[in-house]
Formats: C-alpha cells, sequence, structure tokens
C-alpha cells in the first residue's frame, strides 16, 4: 500500500476534481505492475496498474489507496477491469467517501468470489483525498488556511525589528520545507496586499523541488487588493488579483495587468473583498484547492466566514511581546461558531504543527475503513 501511494504522490500535476489515486499489482511478493490516475480524462488507477502487469495480474493481488468505482463515469467501471484481469485479491486503503457509493466496488467484488480487505494505510490514504472529502467531491472550494505564531499568538514583530523588502520567518527550516510541500498540493497560494507590500513572496513550492511524493508543479499566487492600490509588481511572471467591483477604473489597473496579473473582481462587504465571491471566482478559474496564507486580516476573514476547511499552525518557540496580531474586531459575540477538530500534532525540529479540520478526520477515518 506504501507503494500506491508513493504512485498516487509523485504524478506531475494535481488531480482535481477528481481524488489522487494510486494502485500496484503484487504477484508472489514482486510488484509487477504500478498505475496512478493523473487527472480527469484520463484512466483510473486500477486499469493502469493491471495494464502495466498484463497476465501477470492473474492470481495476483491488486493494492489500490481508494475503493475501486462500480459505476460509470468518464470511463468504465473499474470493477469490471479488476475482475477481467483474474486478480484474486484486493487489498484498498479506503472506502470511497461518497455515501451514495461507498462499499459498492467492494461487495461487487467479493460477491463474484474475490478476497477484499480495506483498511491498509487508510489515514495516509484518506489524508490523500482530503480537500475532495472535506468539501463533499468538490461541491465548494477547499480552503486550507496556514499560519505561523509565535507563543504569544504574534504573526510577526513590529516594523521596529524588520528589514525593509525581506521576508521574515518566524518558524525553522523544516517548518518552511513542510509549507512548501503543502503548497504543491494546492492550485492558488493566496496573501494579502500587506503581505506582498512587506515581503515581496514568490508564493511557490521551490522547497520541495524534487521530492517525488508531492507534485511537481507550482501554485499559482496571488493577492487581494480591494481598492488595487499596491501597483509595484509582484515576484512572479503571472499572478492573480483579487480586488473589489468599486476598482473597476482604477488607475492603477493597467500596470497591474501589464505586469503579469489578472484581476479577478469580486463582490464588496463593508469595504473589503468579499470572501464568498473571491471563492466563487477562483472556481471560475478551475481553482479547487486554496491555501490562504495571508496575515491575520486576511485570515480572519476567512475564519469568520465560515469558509475554512482546515487550518494548519506552525507556532514558534518564542514570545515576541508586541508585533502582528489578531485585528481587533475578531473577537467578541459577533463571532460564528465555527468548531474545528484536533487531527494531528506534530513536533518539526524546535516548532510545533497543529492540524485542525472542520470536518471531524479521525470520525470520517472510522466510516471509510468500516
Amino acid at each position: 500500500m506504501s507503494a500506491a501511494l508513493s504512485q498516487a504522490q509523485r504524478v506531475e500535476n494535481r488531480t482535481w476534481p477528481n481524488p489522487p489515486v494510486g494502485a500496484v499489482v503484487v504477484k508472489d511478493g514482486v510488484i509487477v505492475g504500478k498505475g496512478a490516475h493523473l487527472g480527469p480524462g484520463h484512466p483510473h488507477a486500477e486499469p493502469v496498474a493491471l495494464a502495466d502487469a498484463g497476465d501477470q495480474a492473474r492470481g495476483s493481488t491488486l493494492y489500490v489507496t481508494l475503493e475501486p468505482c462500480n459505476h460509470t463515469g468518464r470511463t468504465p467501471p473499474c470493477t469490471q477491469s479488476v475482475l477481467e484481469s483474474g486478480v484474486a485479491r484486493v487489498v484498498i486503503g479506503v472506502r470511497d467517501p461518497n455515501p451514495t457509493v461507498a462499499g459498492g466496488g467492494a461487495r461487487y467484488l467479493r460477491e463474484r468470489g474475490l478476497d477484499v480487505e480495506i483498511g491498509v494505510l487508510p489515514e495516509s490514504c484518506l489524508e490523500l483525498i482530503w480537500p475532495f472529502v472535506a468539501t463533499d467531491n468538490f461541491t465548494r472550494v477547499y480552503v486550507e488556511l496556514k499560519t505561523a505564531t509565535s507563543l504569544d499568538g504574534r504573526f510577526a514583530p513590529g516594523p521596529e525589528l524588520r528589514q525593509d523588502g525581506k521576508p521574515f520567518y518566524l518558524t525553522g527550516e523544516a517548518s518552511r520545507c513542510d509549507v512548501h510541500r503543502r503548497r504543491r498540493r494546492v492550485d492558488l497560494i493566496l496573501v494579502g496586499e500587506g503581505t506582498v507590500a512587506a515581503d515581496q513572496p514568490r508564493l511557490d513550492g521551490r522547497l520541495a523541488a524534487g521530492d517525488h511524493d508531492v507534485p511537481q508543479v507550482d501554485p499559482l499566487p496571488g493577492y487581494v487588493d480591494t481598492d488595487l492600490s499596491w501597483q509595484d509588481g509582484f515576484a512572479r511572471d503571472r499572478y492573480l488579483v483579487f480586488a473589489g467591483e468599486s476598482a473597476r477604473h482604477s488607475k492603477n489597473r493597467l500596470q497591474v495587468e501589464k505586469d503579469g496579473g489578472e484581476i479577478l473582481f469580486c463582490r464588496e462587504n463593508n469595504g473589503h473583498v468579499d470572501p464568498k465571491s473571491l471563492l466563487e471566482m477562483a472556481a471560475t478559474r478551475d481553482l479547487l484547492t486554496i491555501m490562504v496564507e495571508g496575515g491575520p486580516r486576511l485570515a480572519g476573514s476567512m475564519l469568520f466566514a465560515g469558509l475554512v476547511d482546515r487550518w494548519v499552525n506552525y507556532m514558534a518557540p518564542v514570545i515576541l511581546g508586541r508585533g502582528v496580531t489578531w485585528p481587533n474586531d475578531f473577537a467578541g459575540p459577533n463571532l460564528p461558531d465555527r468548531g474545528f477538530s484536533l487531527t494531528r500534532l506534530d513536533q518539526l525540529e524546535k516548532d510545533l504543527l497543529f492540524i485542525h479540520d472542520r470536518k471531524n478526520f479521525s470520525a470520517t477515518l472510522a466510516r471509510v475503513t468500516l
């Protein structure tokens, strides 16, 4: 199953809106076939691996990270390919999370005499497809919020401790490498105008270049600038700018577009880009997975709107005492109840990594391994 996971993780590009899936065929303890799903319009992982195995598939074991489909979509049912191959045993990471089809593929194969096992390396297999699961098959855009804070909840020190034009790194190298790996798994990285002005970030996954278990293409970068007040360019050749409708006639519009920025005009709410409108506009560009890396105001707006699916917070073992923190209006009785459950707590050298999910990961894991 670890080899099947590797097949799914190492695809060149992201597969959204389809979930990434990997499969291997094993005969007499030796892998004789490998396959991965490459995205919409491409064959599923199972028939690719079985075709790679050829005649050696007969009597073999098929390992697949996600339950084989038993319905016709863009491609025929994978269960049919499995039966025709002569495979004797199928080992599945997790069931299909769609409750209308969950268990159908496994049941179909069992009824026809195959030995089927479910729940091998299930946590890793569920993590692989979590954006697909958290959004109920991308009925909406998946939002992952990334924050990095000190022990006293500061995002960055005050301006007197910063060097103009240079990024400030609160966390260590291990945390930054982890962030770059996470970037490679999403379609868009989003920050606020203030972050662009202060740090001139590249918003790419360069520290994960060469890693064989993440996609090898960078996400598209973007920033939010309601009034198009920033005109000094960005560190990438192509990027998105989410502006308010009131900025359509801004004097800076031509300069931003000349620099390589594509401007998407969104509805406004209290003088700021409306977060829901922002996600709607992102979806029109087939950007279905977004990592929000902006400062506390952008993070707070996404949280307040109830749009964050996963919150990834890196905590550095330092106390800043003063500096950038949550906005004053991000508090009080008007804050909506948007509870999260703790999914994982890891240590990355000196830093701590907290992962919280709005959809309960543990409960979902139990459901897809029954």
